[in-house]
C-alpha cells in the first residue's frame, strides 16, 4: 500500500446561461452548437508527497516496528539465559568442590583408621612377642632358681664361706645378678663387690655353670674383630674348652647361655655372673 499512489479528481461542470447566449449573437453554426449543452471538465491529479506518505500511518509500518525491536528482545533473552547458565554452572561447581572435599575427608578418615588398625595390630604383635619372651624368661629364671637351690643345698655348701646370695663351688663364690645392663656396667658392678666377671678355667667348672646360665655376660671380650678373645685378667681364651659362636659378627663381648657362648654387642642389656675366691 505504501508504494501505490492516490489520485484526486475535481470535476467542474459549466452550463452557459440563457441570457449570455442571447447577448452574444453567433452565426448559425454557433447557434446550433449553443443549443447543445456543453460540459467542461477539469481533471486534477494529486500525488501525495514523500512527507505525506511518511506521516500516513500504514499497516506495513505497524508491522515493521515489532521486527525492529526483535533483535533487542532476543539479545535480552540470550543474556538472561547466559546469566542463568553461569549461575547454574557456579552452583554445580560449588557442589562439586564440596563433594570432592567430602570425598577427601572420607579418604583421610579411612586412611587414619587403616593406620590406626595397623598400629593396633603391630602393637598387639609386639605385646604377644614381649609376653612370649617374658614367659620364656620366667621359665628360665625358675629353672635357674631351682638349679641354684639344688647346688646351695648340696653337702659341703651348708658351711659356705661365701657372702649371702652367693653360691660356693670348689673354692669359688658365684653371684648371678638380676639387673640387666651393658657388659662394661656389669664389669664395674662385679668389681664393686670385690669380684670379677666369670672366667671358666676348666670343663668341670663349665659343666657346673652351664645349666645355671640364662643369657649372662661373662668376663670374655676382644679388642677388635680380628683380635683374639681374652679373659678379663688378660689370659687368652682356649678354644679347646669351648668356641665362641659368631652370633653377631660385630660383637666384641661374650654372652653365655645354656648350650654355649656367642658373640654379642657390648651395649646389649643382659645379666651377668660375678666370681671370687671363697674365704678360707
Amino acid at each position: 500500500m505504501s508504494e501505490q499512489s492516490v489520485t484526486y479528481v475535481d470535476l467542474r461542470f459549466h452550463t452557459p446561461a440563457e441570457q449570455k447566449r442571447k447577448r452574444r449573437p453567433e452565426p448559425t453554426r454557433v447557434t446550433e452548437i449553443s443549443k447543445q449543452e456543453i460540459t467542461y471538465s477539469d481533471l486534477k491529479f494529486h500525488t501525495p508527497s514523500k512527507q505525506q506518505r511518511q506521516k500516513t500511518p500504514t499497516s506495513a509500518q505497524s508491522k515493521e516496528s515489532p521486527s525492529s525491536s526483535s533483535p533487542w528482545l532476543i539479545t535480552m533473552i540470550l543474556g538472561l539465559l547466559c546469566l542463568a547458565l553461569v549461575a547454574t554452572t557456579g552452583a554445580l561447581g560449588t557442589m562439586f568442590l564440596q563433594a570432592s572435599h567430602r570425598v577427601r575427608e572420607l579418604e583421610c578418615i579411612h586412611d587414619e583408621e587403616s593406620i590406626h588398625k595397623q598400629d593396633i595390630l603391630k602393637n598387639q604383635s609386639q605385646l604377644q612377642e614381649t609376653l612370649k619372651n617374658c614367659t620364656q624368661e620366667r621359665n628360665d629364671l625358675q629353672a635357674q632358681k631351682s638349679n641354684i637351690s639344688k647346688v646351695a643345698n648340696t653337702k659341703g655348701d651348708k658351711c659356705s664361706s661365701c657372702p649371702e646370695s652367693w653360691i660356693q663351688h670348689k673354692g669359688k663364690c658365684y653371684h648371678f645378678t638380676n639387673e640387666k645392663t651393658t657388659w662394661e656396667k656389669c664389669k664395674e658392678y662385679c668389681s664393686s663387690h670385690g669380684s670379677r666377671l666369670l672366667r671358666i678355667e676348666n670343663k668341670e667348672e663349665l659343666d657346673f655353670i652351664n645349666p645355671l646360665v640364662c643369657y649372662h655376660w661373662i668376663g670374655l671380650s676382644r679388642k677388635g674383630l680380628a683380635a683374639r678373645w681374652m679373659w678379663e685378667d688378660g689370659t687368652a681364651h682356649s678354644t679347646d674348652l669351648f668356641r665362641v659362636r659368631m652370633q653377631e659378627p660385630g660383637g666384641l663381648c661374650a654372652l653365655m647361655n645354656v648350650g654355649g657362648v656367642s658373640s654379642s654387642e657390648c651395649t646389649g642389656q643382659y645379666r651377668s655372673i660375678c666370681e671370687k675366691r671363697a674365704a678360707s
